[in-house]
């Protein structure tokens, strides 16, 4: 009966040792030959994705070699790229929803194309379906100095413009990708205020918004207002506020408020408060003038 036991044990131990062994193989990194790599950018308040895996020049001829002209090319390696935007933009002059897209190209000696797809296959160039495509535009490659590893970047231009970039050896692409940034964060502070109800930092910060992009001036003072009595004690609300009344036309009123912004800041406004002490101070030396 001993030896039974013996006999049934044994494997279990090998088993489990082997199974030990597998998995600490399965933890080793070993380096890729085209590392996976991401980036991102927020322009106004839409953030730009894109993922990918970034291939590596060896000394070869890319164009026209490596990568054919006139092909599908997943514009990146190991697997497809994707690009994703936060809210609705629009790439190159056509309008995309927000969400997450393929990106594929079609390089050429001129001009290239440039295709987001919504992929649904999920395997890219190799499993391309052309209703997929959101859509195409070419845009025009150009030289640039020697990059070994392919790479993504998201380039600023404005708050509503950002140039997406991919680089690699010695050529560049560059999309434009536009967003109505104003739209966009009245939508978001609309959707905010709501959700979050009773936060007075909000309603002020809402409030500086809208005053700054002439936008809906009584929604501008009726937030202020909220924010002044969850929280007469701060600055903020008052300097809102403030920015209400002489938007309005009311330097007085707006002068009472700015001069309540001063004292509370002094007292206990910190670094918030710093950042904003010599704009407060120039609006109420512009605003003293005005008053008759």
């Amino acid at each position: 009966m001993k030896h039974l036991h013996t006999l049934l044990i044994v494997p279990i131990i090998i088993a489990l040792f082997l199974l030990a062994v597998q998995q600490s193989c399965a933890q080793v990194e070993m380096p890729k030959p085209s590392p996976a790599g991401s980036v991102s950018q927020v322009i106004g308040v839409t953030k730009i994705s894109v993922d990918y895996s970034a291939p590596a020049v060896r000394g070869r001829e890319i164009w026209g070699k490596v990568i054919s002209y006139n092909k599908m090319w997943r514009t990146g390696a190991n697997s497809p790229t994707k690009v994703t935007f936060s809210t609705d933009v629009v790439v190159e002059g056509k309008a995309v929803k927000a969400g997450s897209y393929t990106l594929i190209t079609i390089p050429t000696e001129k001009n290239w194309t440039v295709i987001l797809n919504n992929d649904s296959k999920g395997n890219g160039v190799f499993s391309y379906v052309e209703e997929d495509d959101v859509i195409r535009v070419e845009v025009t490659p150009k030289e640039v100095e020697m990059r070994e590893y392919l790479a993504y970047m998201v380039v600023p231009q404005s708050d509503n413009e950002a140039h997406l970039v991919m680089q690699w050896e010695k050529m560049s692409i560059a999309i434009k990708v536009t967003t109505d940034t104003k739209a966009n964060a009245v939508a978001s502070i609309d959707k905010g205020v709501k959700a979050y109800n009773n936060v007075w930092y909000d309603y002020a910060s809402a409030t500086e918004y809208y005053v700054k992009n002439d936008l809906d001036i009584e929604k501008a003072a009726n937030w202020a207002d909220l924010s002044i009595k969850l929280n007469e004690n701060h600055f903020f609300p008052q300097w809102a506020m403030a920015q209400v009344k002489a938007k309005q036309g009311k330097y007085k009123e707006a002068i009472s408020f700015v001069k309540k912004a001063q004292e509370m800041g002094a007292k206990n406004g910190g670094g918030f408060y710093a950042a904003r002490k010599a704009s407060i101070e120039t609006s109420l030396m512009e605003w003293t003038k005005k008053v008759k």
